[in-house]
């Protein structure tokens, strides 16, 4: 029996090329696992070029410390923090600004050491996941073609491998939009039969450790 497989999609990308100080350790801890040989890690190939847009967009530095410079003029205009610390946070924010800004020309060179390690699986898209994306997009999920990709990749993906003698096939799944319960606990119908036919067990962190309810019919994968 072949080792189990854990699939990862966009989130866990944007979590491990992020600024150094925004990194998410379980992402890093989930690859630190892969590598030595405790599953096999596995990522759909538009998850990168998904990330490579996001991340700087979500961690714009300017954008993130703005906030703050506006609540210190304000403090200072009303006299709650003297001209000192004024000039002190100001400083801080600079630094902030400068150490993402150069974080962020690292993304490139991140996602390229990601597509050369050799205990991640990036795979691009067959067939058979763009035949199987137009299936789901005639359910309604009102999914965004993004996701509807992701989720077609990571059923044919989990399919095949299971075909191949994998043991059993995990899915860290942090977006709720993808996840098969709502905010509640309650399962979505449509996602869980998807995920429940491909035999994927969701997990909604990258311990694998924190599973929402599921059916009593899925049995614990074995570790």
């Amino acid at each position: 029996m072949k080792p189990p497989v854990v699939l990862v999609e966009t989130n866990w990308v944007v979590d491990i090329i992020a600024p150094a100080h925004l990194q998410n350790p379980q992402a890093k801890q989930l690859m630190q696992r892969a590598q030595t040989g405790e599953f096999q890690l596995c990522v759909p190939a538009i998850c990168l070029a998904e990330a490579r847009e996001t991340v700087p967009r979500r961690f714009t530095p300017r954008s993130r410390s703005e906030d703050f410079r506006k609540f210190v003029r304000w403090a200072r205009d009303e006299r709650r923090v003297s001209d000192t610390d004024t000039q002190v946070a100001f400083r801080i924010f600079d630094q902030f600004d400068g150490l993402v800004a150069h974080e962020l020309t690292k993304v490139p060179a991140r996602l390229e050491t990601l597509v050369q390690n050799p205990h991640l699986d990036v795979f691009p898209l067959s067939q058979s996941m763009l035949e199987r994306q137009v299936l789901i997009g005639a359910m309604e999920l009102s999914l965004k073609p993004y996701d509807l990709a992701i989720l077609a990749a990571i059923l044919v993906k989990a399919e095949v491998c299971q075909q191949d003698g994998y043991s059993w096939v995990g899915f860290c799944e942090l977006d709720t939009d993808l996840q098969p319960w709502d905010k509640s606990g309650n399962r979505k119908p449509i996602l869980s039969e998807l995920y429940d036919n491909a035999r994927v067990w969701v997990y909604q962190d990258f311990l694998l450790e924190d599973v929402n309810a599921l059916p009593d019919y899925w049995t614990t994968p074995q570790r």
